[in-house]
């Protein structure tokens, strides 16, 4: 009887200690998918990055083609009033076209406020994304401290149940 009670206690503390291997290895796991998941994330930071770079691009050929266009309009316009035989140097002429530039230089003013509303958007987005991937290690560690620990709980419920398996056999004495 004390052979297949020491067995028996042998049994419990092995299949406690395998119990605690295999949580510690779910913990091992719940880190990599945590971490694995949370650089899937970040790929996003690239992305945004790559777009801010479009949006700022963009902004710089639109504001040069706009500028472009209006040196041209604007001197469409002179060669107009002086084909025309209207004196430049003062009066509607010059009115209309001070007037233009104003016109001009508003338009350009908000084409800068909107990229960089836009620049704004995407650094938000960003600053989500790295939220997003924080939480996902975050999420990871808290499943790896709860394998653990139900490792640990199992290991030591073995431990428990080998020394009363022991102690009913006797071997710690009568």
């Amino acid at each position: 009887m004390e052979a297949i009670s020491a067995m028996i206690a042998l049994l419990q503390l092995g299949a406690g200690a395998k119990a605690k291997s295999s949580a510690d290895k779910a913990a091992a796991a719940a880190l990599k998918a945590g971490e694995f998941n949370a650089e899937i994330i970040e790929r996003d930071l690239d992305l945004l990055d790559i777009q801010k770079q479009i949006v700022n691009k963009n902004y710089l050929q639109t504001d040069a083609e706009n500028r472009y266009n209006f040196r041209q309009q604007q001197g469409q316009a002179r060669a107009n009033y002086a084909y025309g035989g209207v004196e430049l140097s003062s009066g509607t002429p010059i009115q209309v076209m001070r007037q233009n530039a104003r016109l001009f230089e508003y338009d350009q003013h908000k084409l800068k406020f909107e990229k960089t509303m836009t620049d704004l958007q995407i650094e938000d987005r960003k600053e989500s994304v790295r939220l997003n991937a924080e939480l996902s290690r975050m999420e990871g560690g808290m499943a790896a401290a709860s394998a653990r620990s139900q490792g640990q709980v199992s290991l030591l419920q073995s431990f428990g149940a080998a020394a009363t398996t022991a102690d009913r056999a006797g071997f710690f004495g009568p």
